[in-house]
């Protein structure tokens, strides 16, 4: 070779930018990533209406794509998102309308019961009956964070109070004022902060939707052209795959989440369960991800027994009537999950058996909390398709010598 050919191949180091070495390149793309991930959390209020309005439009994308190139109806894509967004806005009014007094009636229920000391006098009532000797101290003792049905020390401290305000005079009472006025303002002041959130975040994300809705096909080519034209086809036949496990698996635990919500909430109604449609919503929340709803067994059997304390001995179901139907709706909605909602909404989008879904959802739980078990199934399902896809054909083409290019992790 000649040197005139040498000086060609020969980079000279000095001549060249930082963003045109290789390592450079690399640690700033983790820097920005890093700095991207440490920016979006800092401005959560306004990245995640983004992210939620973004995921919506990846679900709906099928169906408005569906929709607006069908030639039956050239309606057009900007009249389908509108359609779409006026049916979910409906919908939500509609379901909000109904389950709110509902939910608002029970929560009421539920913090009357705390506040007035009945929860915690059925809960001392059962650990004095039934719990074993050797940890019913510590029980009673960890109950001391409820409020407590002591009548008299309400009164006692009443009395209190009262006698302070007139030994102290006006200064006293105006103090108490000031104390009460500030309270409440806090209280106003919180309320009023949550309200205003709550609103921004319903009039961010259907505006968010509807253009991200109107700019998906855009940015899905503009995501195409940044592909290498080498093995390109290969690469977007993965990346189908992916997104139809994803997807399918996203559409499917919601759809099926929400048919269990209601039918788990109507079914502990029926059998007599308190609370059942705070209960009933959410548990099948919790079914988004599986296994989590499991939790709803225990709950539900627990709450129906300390209902029954309540209730006269000759009126109250036997001890194993209360744990028989509790458990009995949740095993048919399970089994309608497993037989039919599954199979006929989600599929078996991400080819993946029971004891592969239940570790990547406790490894996901172990390093992202919840969002890690959400995110756990999709994850694994592209793992296994990337698997499947690229390594595997490789390790069989290295195993039989016919390999012509290393396998990824060889030097």
């Amino acid at each position: 070779m000649s040197a005139d050919s040498e000086n060609k191949h020969t980079t000279d180091l000095t001549k060249l930018h930082l963003w045109q070495i290789q390592w450079v390149r690399d640690i700033l793309f983790l820097v920005i990533i890093f700095c991207g991930l440490w920016v979006g959390y800092v401005m959560r209020d306004i990245t995640v209406p983004l992210l939620v309005a973004l995921l919506l439009a990846y679900l709906f994308e099928p169906v408005i794509s569906y929709l607006a190139n069908n030639p039956k109806l050239p309606i057009g894509r900007i009249p389908v998102i509108a359609g779409i967004l006026t049916l979910i806005i409906t919908a939500v009014l509609a379901v909000v309308a109904i389950t709110i007094p509902i939910v608002v009636s029970q929560t009421s229920s539920l913090v009357n019961d705390v506040q007035s000391g009945k929860l915690r006098a059925q809960l001392e009532r059962v650990t004095t009956n039934y719990a074993p000797t050797g940890v019913k101290t510590e029980i009673l003792e960890t109950l001391d964070f409820l409020p407590g049905e002591d009548t008299e020390n309400v009164v006692a401290s009443t009395e209190i109070g009262k006698n302070e305000i007139t030994e102290s005079g006006p200064k006293g009472a105006s103090e108490g004022i000031v104390r009460i006025a500030k309270t409440t303002g806090d209280v106003a002041f919180s309320v009023l902060k949550s309200m205003l959130h709550f609103v921004i975040l319903a009039v961010l994300i259907p505006f968010y939707f509807f253009f991200f809705c109107l700019w998906f096909p855009k940015v899905k080519q503009f995501a195409g052209t940044l592909i290498p034209k080498d093995g390109k086809s290969s690469t977007l036949q993965l990346f189908e795959k992916m997104d139809a496990a994803v997807a399918g698996f996203v559409r499917g635990r919601i759809v099926i989440a929400f048919i269990m919500a209601i039918i788990l909430a109507i079914g502990w109604m029926i059998v007599g369960v308190p609370y059942a449609i705070i209960l009933g919503i959410g548990i099948g929340f919790l079914c988004a991800v599986p296994f989590l709803g499991l939790i709803g067994i225990p709950l539900s059997v627990g709450l129906l027994f300390l209902n029954q304390l309540g209730i006269a001995e000759a009126d109250q179901l036997s001890w194993w009537a209360i744990i028989l139907w509790p458990s009995l709706v949740f095993a048919i909605v399970q089994a309608l999950d497993g037989w039919i909602l599954t199979p006929l909404i989600a599929g078996r989008a991400t080819n993946l058996d029971p004891v592969t879904i239940f570790v990547a959802v406790l490894a996901g739980g172990s390093v992202l909390g919840a969002y890690g078990m959400l995110l756990a199934v999709p994850f694994a399902a592209c793992i296994k398709i990337l698997i499947q896809e690229r390594l595997l054909p490789k390790v069989h083409l290295w195993a039989n010598g016919e390999a012509d290019d290393p396998l990824p992790f060889d030097d």
